[in-house]
């Protein structure tokens, strides 16, 4: 669990949940939305994700865009799931990062203010096991984002990152996207 501070007043938290049960996705995010309609809550499949880097990066990018009013897409939670899956396209990006009906892994991402989000930490540990392995970059993980970003040995060796060189890849296409 992370928080990261986006401005002055708005915070967001990343929770990682293993193997949650979902019935109906829309219905997921609906209670959820519903019983925190203070904030702007999104749930991705947790095999996307290059580690908190990568989320952190994305957040940032998110809210700076739609504070400046250069988002792709008319909502913050819309905007956070068309980049981290670096595409412009929000039917496709909610297609391979939206939740899926079954067991999975998730990376839970809340916006607002640190005490509706505190509130919100307690409140969904019914939904799973709280677990930041399910975000972390590993191996496997590592070898399928490359594979399904196709992305090149040359690229990995070009860019300068020190630790995650592929949040770094991801986080900047998500920066380039074109509408």
């Amino acid at each position: 669990m992370r928080f990261i501070k986006l401005d002055d007043k708005t915070s967001s938290i990343i929770l990682g949940i293993k193997e949650v049960v979902i019935n109906d996705p829309n219905e997921f995010l609906r209670s959820l939305r519903d019983k925190f309609s203070n904030l702007v809550i999104q749930a991705l499949d947790a095999n996307f994700i290059a580690g908190y880097e990568h989320l952190k990066m994305i957040l940032q990018q998110s809210w700076m865009a739609f504070n400046r009013k250069v988002s792709y897409t008319k909502k913050l939670d819309l905007e956070i799931i068309v980049r981290t899956a670096c595409d412009s396209q929000i039917e496709r990006a909610l297609k391979t990062l939206g939740l899926k009906s079954g067991k999975m892994n998730i990376a839970l991402i809340a916006i607002g203010e640190m005490r509706d989000l505190r509130l919100f930490a307690e409140n969904i540990k019914n939904l799973g096991e709280i677990s930041d392995d399910v975000i972390k970059l590993n191996h496997d993980k590592e070898k399928f984002l490359i594979k399904h970003h196709s992305i090149s040995d040359e690229l990995i060796k070009a860019t300068i990152a020190d630790k995650n060189k592929l949040a770094m890849i991801l986080s900047e296409r998500a920066n380039l996207l074109r509408v």
